[in-house]
């Protein structure tokens, strides 16, 4: 059952790619809608859990000291790693962003296991690790790019290349640092139910996000009376709806992994994710999005599928 719950989580993880992606094509058109989106998930995920805590405990969701200090500090990753999400899918492709967000969720709580939980380690899995560590230059040698000859276009792809591997590289330690907070809260005594943990964290999350969406609105507004520039057409309705199913399959997912981290070891648990997570957001990217895999980008999903399997080798 632990296992089946497991895999529930692979499916959502590689599903709110598919939605971020719909997002960042259709609605994203600055900050504003980048601020817009986090807000909405926070709010979403608030009510979802609240709704589920009553169902499962009978009662609004508890907090204690830690997983108030924990909830926070997952709340700022959280809000970071959405907002790096929509910008690499902005420059690159789903598929590298899902081998990139999805290593980093692996690798760094793999070092974090080993030297801090005392968990197992093997040959095989220092040559998964290594395999795995290949992987990621392979997968962000494919970038989204138009050969161009002029002078300044060219400087002007080198300029979005480094920003993209910028991105690709902070990507992979916010959902590393994810991953080991949520594995810190779950093995923690004083820890409330992973319900409960998620609807603080997500609380906190739509106040920041809220403050800063005020701050920017108001600015954007202003700037936009001096210039005389409208805001962009966009469909409300839409944008909403499409945040709202992110988060409530974004947050379903990240409750499974979570009901799973309390059993499942971390050295199990995250190849597992990792690896199913990375083949099946691949397969939804070349099918929903028409996104061709280059050989590098190609190799670099095999060598993360062979790393991962490697490390549940004992």
């Amino acid at each position: 059952m632990d296992y089946f719950i497991l895999l529930l989580a692979v499916l959502c993880i590689a599903v709110q790619f598919s939605i971020n992606k719909v997002y960042q094509k259709n609605f994203a058109h600055g900050l504003k809608d980048m601020l817009f989106f986090p807000l909405v998930c926070g709010v979403v995920n608030v009510i979802l859990f609240i709704l589920l805590s009553f169902i499962f405990y009978g009662k609004f969701p508890e907090l204690t000291l830690f997983s108030f200090v924990m909830s926070v500090v997952l709340s700022v990753v959280g809000t970071l790693s959405a907002l790096v999400g929509i910008l690499i899918l902005k420059y690159g492709k789903m598929s590298v962003y899902s081998v990139f967000m999805m290593l980093g969720g692996m690798i760094l709580p793999y070092f974090y296991g080993v030297f801090f939980l005392s968990e197992s380690i093997s040959v095989f899995r220092i040559i998964g690790l290594f395999i795995l560590i290949c992987a990621l230059p392979c997968s962000a040698i494919d970038f989204k790019g138009k050969n161009k000859n002029n002078k300044d276009n060219i400087n002007e792809k080198n300029t979005r290349l480094k920003a993209y591997y910028m991105l690709c590289i902070f990507i992979f330690l916010l959902n590393g640092a994810t991953s080991i907070i949520s594995k810190m809260h779950s093995i923690n005594g004083s820890a409330v139910p992973a319900a409960n943990f998620i609807v603080y964290a997500n609380l906190w999350s739509a106040v920041i996000n809220f403050i800063a969406y005020f701050i920017f609105s108001r600015h954007l507004k202003k700037s936009q009376k001096r210039e005389n520039t409208p805001e962009p057409n966009r469909n409300a309705f839409h944008a909403v709806l499409t945040i709202t199913i992110y988060a409530a399959v974004a947050g379903l997912g990240f409750l499974f992994q979570l009901i799973s981290a309390e059993t499942v070891p971390a050295v199990a648990l995250y190849p597992i994710v990792t690896g199913g997570s990375i083949v099946l957001s691949a397969a939804l990217a070349a099918i929903f999005f028409k996104e061709k895999i280059s050989i590098p980008g190609f190799a670099g999903i095999i060598m993360s599928l062979c790393g991962t399997l490697l490390f549940l080798i004992q």
